[in-house]
């Protein structure tokens, strides 16, 4: 007996020492300039007196040129002048800045390649993301736009081709926002969904700009009396060439709901890819896939049309990742100032319940305008911390004793499961009007890092530099039977008694695309059992004690 209370003792003082190890605080250091991002961001005149005046635009983190280190693409939005161009169906006359893309140097420096890589954006941009679309082992880009969306085929030398209309995307200008890649049908091909916004009919853009109410402040109209754009679905056809397959594949965008932000993940459990839209001022989209080539709307017996009140809200960006640790992916969306994000946790597969409050969100987020976001484990603690970029639309909101229009940066610690604002992330006060983000590893130190987009100025790129984190592992998978990206992939870690649960997926946070590699935190645990990867195509496989603290690449099996 006295043996054991020993022992007891002893193990209980061995966590109160690791437990004053870990990170008192999470912390990131801004480092856009020195770091050779030099980029400045432009919407519309500050006024906003105009609604495309206020979105912003996005960004994607990939690795362009297969060296092992995260490059960038950032998105820049216009003036009115082009805006009017697009909705007259002109095309805009070639223009510097309207996307950039920097390439990782591997030092902790990035260098401007747009104008060498042979990128040119001449319309108002919107949304970034990135794939490899033809299976080719190189990673393409996909821009959405106000006007034509935009398909640069990565030429494998540094270079990319604008493809779009010869891939088959439609030549009709839209009003397009938040895209996903996900291989719906399994034949190892990704297919693309596009989210749109306000359709161009919806006012007089040449006359002068109506004025609506909010809370008694006046501000530009929109989107609620607004006429929507219709999303779209693209089938991949495995040859470099996509065909529209919205009305057939069962995912029309009837209401002409106001689209923001799109993903592929699986919802239900099924195995199979479906795809949730966040709706602004409307009911989200849930498209559960059937396995047929066709899907089944099913968002309000899913628990993810409304809030728990049964309230629809001004959905901007979507997290997804298993905050709570039950082995189950959840999904939070970032919504208006005067009222709350709403998470949803995943009871059982396919179920979703509200319980913001519960994880204490529902009174913290209610001053906040959401944008971007995300599940990341920014201290490597083994729970995945939220992030949120927000910023109001209006600059009058600072008339309102309830907001102001520029808004910080957040992050909220996860402690097992409930979330706490963690104080004193920047040493420099963090507000502005943030739009667009995305979470990546850009120095490869196992620490996660972020780009923040403001809708006026230059990037915002926060390294981490939380003191003692705990330790880590990373996940790069390629297919080979499935797409290359392994996009539908589900992986489980064990370590340490623990099971860690994500799913590699392509849309979300707001017009942007994180680091496409996994990483999980593992806190004190020195060492990884095993993880299990269950590939797009169906084969499970099992990686037995890989090592932790640094990046692997999984492969699936050739046959």
């Amino acid at each position: 007996m006295v043996r054991a209370f020993a022992l007891f003792s002893v193990a209980v003082a061995f966590c109160i020492l690791f437990a004053a190890a870990r990170p008192e605080k999470i912390h990131f250091r801004e480092v856009a300039s020195e770091r050779g991002l030099t980029a400045r961001l432009h919407s519309g005149d500050p006024a906003r007196r105009w609604i495309p005046e206020a979105n912003g635009t996005g960004a994607a983190w990939l690795d362009y040129d297969n060296d092992g280190w995260m490059d960038l693409l950032i998105v820049n939005g216009a003036d009115m002048s082009v805006f009017r161009q697009v909705a007259d169906g002109r095309t805009p006359p070639p223009r510097a800045g309207g996307v950039f893309l920097y390439r990782n140097l591997g030092n902790g420096r990035f260098e401007d390649v747009t104008a060498k890589a042979g990128l040119a954006n001449p319309y108002w941009g919107t949304g970034a993301n990135a794939a490899d679309y033809n299976n080719d082992g190189y990673t393409d880009l996909f821009i959405t736009t106000i006007g034509l969306d935009l398909l640069y085929r990565n030429n494998g030398d540094g270079t990319f081709t604008e493809v779009g209309r010869q891939a088959g995307l439609s030549p009709k200008m839209a009003w397009h926002t938040g895209s996903a890649f996900g291989d719906y049908d399994g034949d190892g091909h990704l297919d693309l969904y596009i989210a749109g916004y306000v359709g161009f009919d919806a006012l007089r853009w040449g006359a002068a700009p109506p004025v609506c109410q909010y809370r008694g402040v006046p501000g530009f109209c929109g989107p609620i009396g607004l006429k929507g754009a219709a999303d779209m679905l693209y089938h991949n056809n495995g040859d470099g060439t996509f065909t529209e397959v919205t009305r057939q594949a069962g995912v029309a965008d009837k209401s002409l709901y106001h689209g923001f932000t799109a993903l592929f993940l699986d919802f239900n459990g099924d195995g199979k890819p479906d795809i949730f839209v966040a709706n602004d001022s409307d009911p989200n989209y849930l498209y559960l896939n059937r396995g047929d080539g066709t899907f089944e709307e099913a968002a309000l017996t899913s628990g993810l049309a409304f809030n728990g009140d049964g309230q629809a809200q001004s959905n901007m960006g979507v997290a997804v990742g298993d905050y709570d640790n039950d082995g189950l992916i959840d999904i939070l969306t970032t919504t208006f100032s005067e009222d709350y994000f709403p998470l949803f946790r995943q009871s059982q597969p396919g179920f979703y319940q509200d319980v913001s409050a519960r994880a204490g969100l529902s009174s913290v987020t209610l001053p906040w305008v959401g944008w971007a976001c995300g599940f990341t484990d920014f201290d490597n603690d083994g729970w995945r911390d939220l992030w949120l970029s927000n910023g109001h639309v209006y600059p009058q909101a600072d008339l309102l004793p309830t907001s102001s229009y520029r808004q910080p940066f957040v992050v909220l610690r996860n402690v097992a499961g409930r979330f706490t604002l963690a104080p004193g992330i920047l040493d420099r006060p963090s507000k502005d009007t943030y739009r667009g983000g995305a979470a990546c590893d850009f120095n490869n130190d196992g620490k996660m890092d972020l780009v923040v987009l403001p809708l006026e100025g230059p990037p915002v790129l926060l390294e981490n530099d939380t003191q003692t984190p705990g330790n880590w592992i990373g996940l790069r998978l390629q297919g080979t039977r499935s797409n290359r990206d392994a996009l539908g992939s589900i992986v489980r870690v064990q370590a340490c008694g623990q099971t860690y649960v994500d799913a590699l997926h392509n849309g979300g946070s707001y017009l942007s695309r994180d680091d496409p590699r996994l990483h999980f935190g593992l806190g004190d645990c020195p060492a990884v059992d095993r993880v299990t990867v269950r590939w797009p195509a169906g084969r499970e496989q099992t990686f037995l004690r890989p090592p932790v603290n640094r990046y692997s690449t999984l492969r699936e099996p050739a046959s």
